[in-house]
């Protein structure tokens, strides 16, 4: 799997940071997970084609997390000179499934040459050569976290959460946890890591690499949030930023 960072940010505008979402290459396809604002753009610049996109995996849905879903659709019918006939999965919660056909078919059609297939995320999928997991987390009364498994190792990404044992349970032995750092300690919001937190998270999991993402615009150093997730997790830390990239 190699994984690009296409929105290391939040709901809240960025120059430097977009929206939550993440281009994963798979050894048969491409998903996409979460489609937060600007994602279309995201993904031009980082030299990825939407037309690719076979599967779009919602952690919740928020808006930073959902809103470009619409124009991803659009874009699939619209683009001139293209036709798409390959189906296209949106995997989530019962949310997004209500959101694909409350909201979306209520502004625009069904599209004409594939289909839009929603699927509820619950126990486990196989999917373009990944086995893919589901766990519940503490946001809203939808988010949940993904688990991506092939032979080359897993991917875990919380979404938006809280510290919760089961969800390191979940994460064991990852060799990437993607975990949202919100905020740093001293700024602990609900429903939401602190870099602490994330530290405690990824040494109970055991991981490999923690990459802290999801990061709200406020004045404190990167530094400072490392030391912070350092008091508790030794291994590797990376502090995500829009187009990075990670191979396994």
């Amino acid at each position: 799997m190699r994984l690009t960072v296409l929105g290391s940010g939040t709901c809240v505008p960025s120059l430097e940071r977009g929206a939550p979402a993440y281009h994963i290459e798979t050894a048969e396809g491409v998903i996409l997970v979460d489609c937060g604002s600007g994602t279309l753009r995201q993904l031009l610049r980082a030299g990825k084609s939407y037309k690719d996109i076979d599967a779009v995996f919602i952690t919740h849905s928020h808006p930073d997390h959902i809103s470009d879903l619409m124009p991803l659709i659009h874009a699939l019918v619209a683009t001139p000179e293209f036709k798409r006939s390959a189906p296209l999965y949106i995997v989530g919660p019962k949310s997004v499934g209500d959101f694909y056909e409350g909201c979306i078919l209520s502004l625009m059609r069904s599209p004409r040459d594939f289909t839009v297939e929603t699927v509820i995320a619950q126990g486990k999928l196989f999917m373009l050569a990944v086995d893919i997991y589901t766990c519940k987390t503490l946001h809203s009364h939808d988010s949940i976290a993904y688990r991506f498994e092939d032979s080359k190792g897993v991917v875990v990404i919380t979404g938006d959460c809280d510290y919760d044992d089961s969800l390191a349970e979940f994460s064991s032995g990852a060799d990437l946890l993607i975990a949202d750092c919100s905020f740093p300690d001293g700024m602990k919001a609900p429903g939401h890591l602190t870099p602490s937190e994330c530290g405690m998270l990824a040494r109970k999991a055991g991981v490999k690499h923690l990459v802290l993402s999801h990061f709200y615009p406020v004045k404190t150093s990167d530094e400072e949030i490392l030391n912070q997730c350092r008091s508790h997790f030794k291994g590797r830390i990376t502090l995500a930023e829009d187009f990075m990239e990670f191979t396994l």
